[in-house]
């Protein structure tokens, strides 16, 4: 088997052959996967190796909020690097510290503690192990039209089909409505979803509930904002019962709303 390492030197066809023949890629059909091979990026277009230029409507996903080859992502990059590259996590280092205190300075409400993570389901999954264990209490409540990751917990949690294929997943997950049935664009009206959904919880046990999470604006359901009322409502709801409220904002926080997080639109923390 020959190994072919030199940067920069293979065609589209090369870099696609090699990536099917040896990598797995999430979401597809292998057989049927038919990628598009990326040489480089810069501000709102990628290129590949012979030069096509495509738009990049989808900010990856839903990642690069300021454009490819931004000059300060690749210095601070590059001198973090050559600086420290690694320390376990009983080891603290000044980025750790100062992003810390800057995110905490830019949470809603009295929210001041940070938890790291690599990705949006892995946050996921500890905010349902962190609801778990400060609550003592094991169901967690989601929607269907949602998506919060494609690990065994969240996917469990995720209500749209995706998650067919991984079942029977976690156990002691609930569903309650949405506030846009499957094929509509407006939204029930918040009174009524909020009414069925503490119906849901009563049926549960709402003492049994270890949190609700929602997507504070659907994602790739469909975009869906909530309908005036909703989300304090369902802070509400959660207060009444002693239960924790989970926004997972991977699509929608850092500015992509307009505020730094969703949430903050609606005064809910």
């Amino acid at each position: 088997m020959s190994v072919e390492m030199a940067s920069g030197s293979m065609t589209s066809e090369e870099m696609v052959r090699l990536s099917r023949e040896y990598t797995l890629f999430p979401w597809s059909a292998q057989g049927a996967v038919d990628p598009i091979a990326i040489d480089h990026a810069e501000g709102v277009y990628l290129y590949t190796p012979d030069g096509r230029r495509i738009l990049d409507f989808n900010s990856q996903l839903m990642s690069v909020n300021i454009g490819h080859g931004d000059r300060r992502v690749i210095d601070a990059i590059t001198a973090q690097a050559a600086k420290l590259q690694y320390v376990q996590p009983t080891m603290v280092t000044e980025v750790r510290a100062r992003l810390g205190q800057k995110l905490a300075s830019l949470m809603p409400g009295d929210i001041d503690k940070v938890f790291f993570t690599l990705g949006g389901a892995e946050a996921n999954e500890n905010a349902i192990k962190f609801a778990r264990q400060y609550s003592g209490r094991h169901k967690i409540a989601a929607r269907y039209r949602s998506y919060h990751g494609a690990t065994a917990g969240v996917m469990t949690l995720t209500g749209d089909p995706r998650r067919w294929a991984n079942e029977p997943g976690i156990s002691g997950v609930v569903r309650i409505p949405d506030t846009h049935p499957w094929g509509q664009a407006e939204p029930r009206p918040s009174d009524e979803v909020l009414h069925e959904t503490e119906l849901v919880l009563q049926y549960e046990g709402p003492q049994t509930i270890a949190a609700i999470i929602i997507e504070t604006v659907v994602g790739t359901n469909g975009i869906l904002i909530p309908p005036e009322g909703y989300l304090p409502g369902l802070r509400a709801l959660c207060d009444r019962y002693g239960i924790l409220l989970i926004c997972d904002e991977v699509m929608a926080g850092f500015g992509r709303t307009g505020r730094w997080f969703a949430v903050d639109n609606w005064g809910v923390v």
